[in-house]
């Protein structure tokens, strides 16, 4: 098993809906070879706002979420139950 994502591009950026919180994951068998400039362009776009280093618009998390972005957690009929984890 690879921590690979279903496209096959990693993941990379801001989480959505999440203040403050980054991700860099799904690199499959590459992840040791990336991560030179994975952690650099990661570190750019955390102090800068924008990676220089490379485009990450191609890795960025909000391709995976849904139309009902920001609504997290399970719904039970129309009440609230709580989050998914």
């Amino acid at each position: 098993m690879r921590p690979c994502m279903p496209d096959a591009l990693p993941v990379m950026g801001k989480v959505p809906g999440v203040e403050g919180a980054y991700i860099s994951c799904g690199h499959n068998c590459w992840g040791i070879l990336w991560g030179p400039v994975s952690g650099l362009s990661m570190a750019e776009l955390m102090m800068e706002g924008r990676s220089r280093s490379v485009d990450l618009s191609s890795f960025d998390p909000s391709r995976y979420m849904s139309q009902s972005a920001g609504k997290r957690g399970r719904k039970k009929g129309l009440s609230e139950v709580g989050e998914q984890w």
